[in-house]
């Protein structure tokens, strides 16, 4: 089953940053809200195809970017 990669942060404010430093290394990520199955909370996540997980976490290590959690979304 092909699946996505979210990866979800501290804040929301971690997420925009986020998003910001992996379209400026032209990775192609999508801003989703985050599943009630991984947490009650409102807020948002970054999804990333699995292939460029660790492209992903090496930009945002780079940039100084905490990631609080990274889980797969199985796709239809």
């Amino acid at each position: 089953m092909p699946e996505e990669i979210l990866l979800v942060f501290p804040s929301t404010r971690d997420a925009i940053a986020g998003e910001r430093a992996l379209l400026a290394a032209n990775l192609p990520v999508k801003v989703m809200p985050i599943p009630e199955s991984l947490s009650d909370q409102c807020g948002i996540c970054l999804r990333l195809p699995p292939e460029l997980l660790e492209a992903g976490q090496t930009v945002l290590s780079a940039a100084g970017i905490a990631i609080a959690g990274v889980y797969k979304l199985p796709t239809a």
